[in-house]
C-alpha cells in the first residue's frame, strides 16, 4: 500500500485524521495507545517502524516540505492511510510533539489557570465539607460510585456474570419496537473502560480483566440484534477484545493460570458467528500467548478441530485432476453423492457466477466476497462491485428466463455442517485451519505446516497461494508450480495465484510465461503483466501479440480498448475509438490526452452527443453533468466555437431559468 498524502511536518493529530477513514483512525491511536509500534526511527524526513498487528508489518514514511509518502507492507487496499500508518504518525508526533504558540500571560510548562485554581480549592475545603462532598456524588452517581470503590477499596469482586447483566440491559433499553438497535444508535460502553482503567491504575489487572471479557461477550452476544452497517459495535468489540487480552498478559500469570485463559479466547474463537470476530480472537491469542508452552497449548487446543479435516476431490488421488465443482460442493455432499445436475454436469469454472449455480445450494460468504470483504471497509463508502466479488467473480450472467424459486434451495444443515454458533462449518475450518498453520509454522513444524496445506490447498484459493508460497520459500519452486497450476485449474483465474505462476514459467516457460501474463492483462487489467509481457518479446513477437489483445478486447471491452491504445500513444487509434463509442461519459473522460489528435472534430462529435443529452431531462443535478461536460470541452475547443455553442444552448433551453443559473454560476 503507498500513497501522497500531503505537505506536512511531524503532522498534529488533526492532519492526521485527514489521512484516512474514521475506522482506520480510531484503530491507529487503539494500536498507538497498546505500544503496538515497535523499533521507531526518526532520521530527519525518513521514519520507519514495526507495527505489531496480525503480522508483524513494516512500514516506512518520509516527510520533507514538497510531498509525504507513506509505505505500509499490510494488505490493506482501501481509502486512505491504514491503521499502522496512523499508528506510527502519533507515536512520531509523540517523539516530536508539534509548537503551539504560547499565551504571553502563561510562561512554559506553568500548570493550567483552571486546574490550579481547583487544585487551590480543594487544599483550602475542610476535610469534612470534602468528605460530604464526596458522599453526595457518590450516592447520586452509580458510576462514579464504582470508580470510586475501584480507587479507593480493593477488588469489587464483581463477576463476569455481574457485568455482563448490567450491560445486557443497556442494550435492552436500546432496542427498538422491531427488537433491534437500530443504525446509528450508540450505546455509550464509556464507563466500563473508565472503571477498568481505574482498576488497572490501582493494580486490580484481575478485576479489569473481567470488566473486558464481560464486554466483549455481551457485545459478541448482542451483535446478531444490532444494524450496525458503520461498524461501530464492531470497533467496539474489538477495543474490549484487545483491552481483555492485554490485561491477562499484564498479569504476569504462571502457565497453567495462562492456560485456563487461553481456553477461553480459543472456544470463543471457534464459536465466533462472524468471521472479524474470530480474527479479533485470534489476534488475542497471539498478544496472550508470548511463550512456546502457550503457544503448544493453544496448539492442543486446536487440535480436537483440525481432526478428520478432508477435502472431498474427485475419485483420483491425484490433486490436478480435481475440478471446481468437486472442490466447491455444496456442503455435506460428496463425490458419491450427485446433485441433480449430475447428468449435465457444470463447466470448469470460467470466472463468471450464473445463475443457475444457486440450484446446487446457498452460496458462501466466500463464494460472493473473494474472502477480501470486511465489516471494516463499510465505513469507507459506498462499495463497487469488485469490493464483493473479489477474484471469483467477473459478472453475473441469467442462463434463461427463471424464477426464485428454481435458484434457490431451502437446505438445512446436518449437525456436521454448523458449528454450535450457527456459522457455516467450511468458514470456520478455513478459519481455524489459518491459526493451526501459524502456530505450527511459530513452532517449527514444518512437516506439518506442509502436510496440512498438502491436504486443503484446493479447498480455497487463499491457501493454494499460502501452500505455493511456503514451498519456495523452501527452495521446492517445481512443487510450488505445481500447485499453482492445480489451483488455477480449481479456481479458475485468479490474480494472486495467476502471479505467482508468471514468476515460477519466468525461467522454465517461456511460452507459458507470456500466456499468463497476458491472461493477467485480459482477465483483471493488470497493466503491470502488459509491460512485462511487451518487455519480454523482441519487436516481431509483440506485434503478434499485441494484435492478439487488440482483437480479445475490440468486440466486448471498448474501455480497456482505447486504454490500450493511449499505453501505446496510438493516438489516432484511440480518437476514433472514443468517437465510435458515441459514450458521453467517455467523450469527457479521454478529451485531455485524445483530443489533442483533432481538436475541432473532437469537439463537433461531443457536441452531437452534448445537445440531445441536454434535452433530455431536467433538474439541477443534471445541468451540473452539463456544466462538467462544458468545462471538458472548453480546455480544447476554440473560443468562437465554444462560446457559440453555449450560447446555442442558452437559447434553445431559455425557458429553464435553473438551468441558466447553473451556466452563470459556472461563468458561462
Amino acid at each position: 500500500m503507498e500513497a501522497n498524502i500531503g505537505n506536512m511536518e511531524y503532522p498534529s493529530h488533526e492532519a492526521i485524521r485527514s489521512l484516512c477513514t474514521h475506522q482506520s483512525y480510531e484503530r491507529g491511536v487503539n494500536y498507538h495507545d497498546q505500544g503496538r509500534v515497535r523499533e521507531l526511527t526518526l532520521d530527519g524526513a525518513e521514519l520507519t517502524a514495526t507495527v505489531r498487528g496480525t503480522h508483524d508489518y513494516e512500514i516506512s514514511i518520509t516527510i520533507d516540505d514538497s510531498v509525504q509518502t507513506y509505505f505500509c507492507s499490510c494488505p490493506y487496499d482501501y481509502a486512505g492511510a491504514c491503521k499502522h500508518v496512523v499508528a506510527v504518525l502519533l507515536a512520531a508526533n509523540e517523539r516530536e510533539p508539534a509548537q503551539t504558540p504560547s499565551d504571553d500571560s502563561l510562561q512554559a510548562g506553568s500548570p493550567d489557570p483552571i486546574a490550579t485554581d481547583v487544585q487551590t480549592l480543594v487544599e483550602e475545603t475542610p476535610t469534612a465539607d470534602l468528605r460530604t462532598f464526596l458522599q453526595n456524588l457518590i450516592a447520586d452517581d452509580h458510576d462514579i460510585r464504582d470508580r470510586f470503590v475501584a480507587f479507593a477499596g480493593d477488588d469489587t469482586e464483581h463477576t463476569v456474570y455481574d457485568y455482563k447483566e448490567e450491560i445486557n440491559r443497556l442494550f435492552e433499553n436500546a432496542l427498538s419496537r422491531r427488537g433491534m438497535i437500530e443504525y446509528n444508535t450508540h450505546i455509550d460502553f464509556s464507563h466500563y473502560h473508565d472503571l477498568a482503567a481505574t482498576h488497572r491504575s490501582r493494580g486490580h489487572i484481575q478485576a479489569a480483566t473481567t470488566i473486558y471479557r464481560a464486554l466483549a461477550e455481551a457485545i459478541r452476544e448482542n451483535m446478531t440484534r444490532i444494524d450496525d452497517s458503520g461498524g461501530y459495535y464492531g470497533r467496539k468489540l474489538e477495543e474490549a477484545i484487545d483491552a481483555y487480552a492485554e490485561t491477562i498478559d499484564e498479569q504476569n500469570l504462571d502457565p497453567d493460570e495462562k492456560q485456563a485463559y487461553i481456553d477461553e479466547l480459543v472456544t470463543a474463537f471457534i464459536e465466533a458467528d462472524y468471521a472479524f470476530v474470530r480474527d479479533d480472537y485470534d489476534d488475542a491469542l497471539r498478544t496472550v500467548c508470548t511463550t512456546t508452552s502457550d503457544l503448544e497449548h493453544w496448539f492442543d487446543r486446536l487440535n480436537p478441530h483440525i481432526a478428520g479435516v478432508s477435502i472431498e476431490r474427485t475419485s483420483s488421488d491425484d490433486p490436478a485432476t480435481a475440478t471446481a465443482a468437486d472442490t466447491n460442493r455444496p456442503h455435506g455432499e460428496t463425490a458419491s453423492e450427485p446433485n441433480d445436475d449430475a447428468r449435465t454436469p457444470r463447466e470448469p469454472p470460467d470466472g463468471t457466477l450464473h445463475a443457475s449455480d444457486f440450484t446446487a445450494g446457498p452460496l458462501t460468504i466466500e463464494e460472493f466476497t473473494g474472502e477480501t470483504l470486511d465489516v471494516a471497509h463499510l465505513t469507507v463508502g459506498p462499495l463497487e462491485l469488485q469490493y464483493f466479488v473479489g477474484d471469483a467473480f467477473e459478472n453475473f450472467h441469467v442462463d434463461a428466463p427463471t424464477t426464485v424459486e428454481e435458484h434457490t434451495a431451502d437446505i438445512t444443515p446436518s449437525e456436521s455442517e454448523t458449528s454450535t454458533s450457527g456459522s457455516p462449518s467450511s468458514l470456520r475450518t478455513r478459519r481455524v485451519l489459518s491459526s493451526y498453520l501459524y502456530l505450527a509454522d511459530q513452532l517449527g513444524d514444518e512437516e506439518t505446516v506442509l502436510s496440512v496445506y498438502d491436504d486443503i490447498y484446493l479447498d480455497n484459493a487463499r491457501f493454494c497461494k499460502q501452500y505455493a508460497e511456503q514451498l519456495i520459500d523452501r527452495g521446492n519452486e517445481e512443487r510450488a508450480l505445481r500447485v499453482v497450476e492445480d489451483g488455477l485449474e480449481t479456481f479458475g483465474s485468479t490474480t494472486a495465484l495467476q502471479w505467482l505462476a508468471a514468476d515460477l514459467y519466468r525461467e522454465r516457460n517461456t511460452t507459458a510465461y507470456r500466456e499468463t501474463l497476458e491472461r493477467l492483462f485480459l482477465d483483471h487489467s493488470e497493466w503491470d503483466a502488459y509491460d512485462e509481457l511487451k518487455a519480454s518479446c523482441d519487436d516481431e513477437r509483440w506485434d503478434s501479440i499485441y494484435e492478439e489483445i487488440i482483437t480479445a478486447i475490440a468486440d466486448n471491452d471498448h474501455r480497456r480498448l482505447i486504454d490500450v491504445y493511449i499505453h501505446e500513444g496510438e493516438l489516432e487509434d484511440a480518437f476514433a475509438a472514443v468517437e465510435n463509442s458515441e459514450n458521453l461519459t467517455w467523450f469527457q473522460q479521454y478529451a485531455q490526452t485524445v483530443a489533442q489528435v483533432d481538436p475541432d472534430a473532437y469537439f463537433e462529435a461531443y457536441k452531437e452527443l452534448l445537445v440531445p443529452f441536454a434535452a433530455g431531462e431536467t433538474g439541477r443535478r443534471h445541468y451540473r453533468e452539463i456544466v462538467d461536460h462544458l468545462e471538458a470541452m472548453q480546455a480544447f475547443a476554440s473560443a468562437d466555437r465554444f462560446d457559440a455553442f453555449v450560447e446555442m444552448l442558452k437559447d434553445t433551453h431559455s425557458n429553464r431559468p435553473a438551468f441558466l443559473d447553473e451556466l452563470d454560476k459556472a461563468g458561462f
